[in-house]
């Protein structure tokens, strides 16, 4: 006999779920990221365009004073500002993070932080270069575009002459002092905070790599990793040294007299004690390079402190 007609069978449902409902999660989650997107690309756009709109109001007004080569010229200084010391910047952290991946041991200890940076090594295996060039590209981009105000300093650096005047206490012409020292201690002091940025980076990224290790028996900073960190801050030490240097220049400008100028406290007092601030920056800088091959952070510790 034919078997009898059955009516069809009712889909199983699994206990707590619901049908159709991972089709609507993916919708509602396409839905909100289309949202973000939208409000973040409309934020973009309207700060954009009102950059651009303050923009060409600058331009116009220039150009109706009939000194648009005025705002050209200052508007090619940003530019050249901005890409030159993002590139620079850039330069720094990459090199310093490729120097530490090349480090980074074959196999690394095992404990409870290898337990949780397991899953991002996980995740980025081969790719680290990658995560290498966003990182120093975003960190890159926020320091050149910081930069871009210190179009005045470029400028008259660029446009440096002399006085035939010299200082009387330097002997340096005092076109120095009015065109080229604001440039260069800005540089200094920009070089000094990317150095210390790029120290920082540097040992989380030596941390990530198993270079460093706080909770592990045995070397927990590996000898290669010491070395790395101290000609990093005996770079740090070496521009603090060129800081000081400019600093005695800087005694020419000094308030604190009566009158503005280097006054009897400055000459006497000030510029011995930025002399001696110069020699024990020198020795920290030794201090730093005979560490590399030391045990121990002795001699580190007492440089930062000196």
């Amino acid at each position: 006999m034919p078997p009898e007609d059955t009516p069809p069978q009712r889909p199983r449902l699994i206990p707590g779920r619901r049908p159709g409902r991972f089709g609507r999660s993916a919708r509602v989650g396409r839905f909100r990221v289309i949202m973000l997107v939208g409000v973040v690309a409309f934020f973009v756009g309207t700060v954009s365009l009102r950059g651009l709109a303050s923009f060409y109001t600058d331009y116009l007004w220039f150009d109706s004073l009939g000194h648009s080569d005025v705002f050209t010229s200052v508007l090619g200084a940003q530019v050249v500002l901005v890409v030159l010391f993002t590139l620079l910047f850039f330069g720094i952290l990459f090199g310093n993070l490729t120097v530490a991946d090349r480090m980074a041991p074959l196999v690394r200890p095992p404990g409870p932080e290898e337990d949780l940076l397991s899953h991002y090594h996980a995740v980025v295996g081969r790719r680290g270069w990658l995560v290498r060039l966003g990182l120093s590209g975003l960190f890159a981009l926020i320091a050149g575009l910081g930069v871009s105000g210190r179009w005045q300093e470029w400028l008259l650096y660029t446009n440096r002459v002399e006085f035939g005047v010299d200082d009387l206490h330097f002997g340096r012409d005092i076109g120095f002092f009015v065109f080229e020292l604001p440039l260069l201690t800005f540089v200094v002091g920009w070089l000094f905070s990317t150095l210390i940025l790029t120290l920082v980076i540097t040992s989380i990224w030596h941390y990530i790599n198993g270079g460093i290790r706080f909770q592990t028996v045995g070397v927990r900073v590996r000898p290669q990793v010491k070395a790395h960190l101290s000609v990093l801050l005996g770079s740090v030490a070496l521009v603090k040294v060129a800081d000081y240097w400019l600093a005695r220049f800087e005694l020419t400008t000094s308030t604190r007299g009566v009158v503005d100028g280097a006054s009897y406290t400055d000459v006497n007092a000030q510029l011995p004690a930025i002399n001696l601030l110069i020699l024990i920056s020198l020795l920290a800088v030794v201090l730093l390079l005979v560490n590399i091959r030391r045990r121990g952070w002795v001699l580190p510790t007492l440089a930062v402190g000196l």
